[in-house]
């Protein structure tokens, strides 16, 4: 009986590290993801702060 219940909770432990390690992993490519994410949003920023820029020396040019 107590062999049967420690086989039991040792497939439960099992189990719960294989989720932590799937879901840590999981962690990784999601934190690499959003890495790669704040880049493409500091360079699509930085295009239309240049953009904006461009604007704003035609209205100037177009005052004087």
């Amino acid at each position: 009986m107590q062999s049967e219940l420690f086989n039991q909770l040792e497939e439960k432990i099992e189990s719960l590290i294989e989720e932590v390690e799937t879901l840590r992993l999981e962690i990784s490519e999601l934190k690499g993801a959003q890495t790669a994410l704040e880049h493409e949003r500091n360079h699509t920023q930085d295009r239309l702060q240049a953009l904006l820029g461009k604007f704003d020396r035609l209205a100037d040019s177009a005052d004087l």
